[in-house]
């Protein structure tokens, strides 16, 4: 029977050195939410770029019809990607306030956050 829970010891990872076990739900829950929003924040990214890249290949097209199919099959795609990217942050928040927590902040407002892995 083992009488001490002994702290976690991760060399690698200093942000989890001398944590107890028995806050790894809350250590998770804090990487996973702040991986959420990487994640968000970089597909946000990719999208915008992606639109402005279709908008130049637009413009840039000079009347030629499959440039220009192309540029607008990159809008669309960017565009569509944008609202699968805020739909599923939707859902995100709407199961987390099914579950019982605050994504948004505890005081009722919305809060920006940046993520941090630890």
């Amino acid at each position: 029977m083992i009488d001490q829970i002994t702290p976690i010891i991760v060399p690698v990872i200093t942000g989890l050195a001398g944590k107890n076990p028995d806050e790894a739900p809350e250590i998770f829950a804090k990487f996973f939410a702040a991986l959420v929003g990487v994640l968000l924040t970089v597909g946000s990214v990719w999208a915008f770029v992606n639109l402005l890249q279709g908008g130049l290949e637009w413009i840039s097209s000079g009347g030629d019809k499959a440039a220009l199919e192309g540029a607008q099959k990159r809008i669309t795609n960017a565009i569509i990607g944008l609202f699968i990217l805020f739909a599923s942050w939707g859902l995100y928040v709407v199961v987390l306030q099914f579950l019982g927590f605050s994504p948004i902040g505890g005081g009722g407002g919305f809060q920006i956050k940046l993520p941090t892995l630890f």
